[in-house]
C-alpha cells in the first residue's frame, strides 16, 4: 500500500489556492466594473445646455448700478470679456454694457 497523504494535501493546497486566486480575480473585475459603473454614472453623456446669463441685478451684488471686475467674476465668460465689453474703460460694466453680454449669451 503506497502512502498518497503528502500527494492529497498538494493537491488539497493547490486547490485552495487556485480558488482563492479565483475568488481575488472576481472580486477585483467586480471593483474595476463597479467604477466604471459609477464614472460613467457621474459623467454626462451629452454636453450641457449653456446656461442662461445671470440677471444684472444678481451681479451687481454691491447695488451701485455697476457690475465690477470682482463682481463679474463669478462668471468666468464674463470676467474674460470684462475689457471688451467695458466700452468706456472705467473698470465698471454699466446695464448697457452688460445686455450687449447677455444677449450674446442667449
Amino acid at each position: 500500500m503506497t502512502d498518497t497523504t503528502p500527494r492529497s494535501i498538494l493537491t488539497l493546497a493547490t486547490a485552495c489556492m487556485l480558488m482563492a486566486i479565483a475568488a481575488s480575480s472576481y472580486a477585483q473585475a467586480q471593483r474595476t466594473s463597479q467604477v466604471t459603473d459609477d464614472a460613467q454614472a457621474t459623467s454626462p453623456r451629452t454636453a450641457p445646455a449653456p446656461s442662461s446669463p445671470q440677471p444684472f441685478e444678481d451681479l451687481d451684488t454691491n447695488g451701485d448700478g455697476a457690475i465690477s471686475k470682482d463682481e463679474a467674476a463669478v462668471d468666468p465668460p464674463l470676467a474674460q470679456a470684462f475689457g471688451t465689453l467695458d466700452t468706456d474703460a472705467d473698470g465698471r460694466l454699466t446695464p448697457e454694457e452688460y445686455a450687449v453680454y447677455a444677449q450674446g449669451q442667449s
